[in-house]
């Protein structure tokens, strides 16, 4: 939870291969725990099996659609 909302992991992609880099889409960047970070880093560890290679993870705020009228 962060301020009394929840918070969502929407989608990973990864930007680069050296190092490793993904960007991890939340809606709340900011309310992710560094101990859940560091969590995610060792899923992504060992479900790639890159136990030796330094990884680098970023947290980005999905953006928003905007709709508007159809005219």
């Amino acid at each position: 939870m962060h301020q009394g909302r929840r918070l969502k992991f929407y989608y990973t992609t990864q930007i680069s291969s050296k190092p490793p880099t993904f960007i991890v889409f939340t809606n709340y960047p900011k309310g992710v725990h560094f101990s859940y970070l560091r969590y995610l880093l060792n899923q992504f560890r060992a479900g790639l099996k890159l136990d030796s290679i330094p990884i680098k993870i970023i947290l980005k705020e999905r953006q928003r659609k905007e709709y508007g009228e159809k005219t």
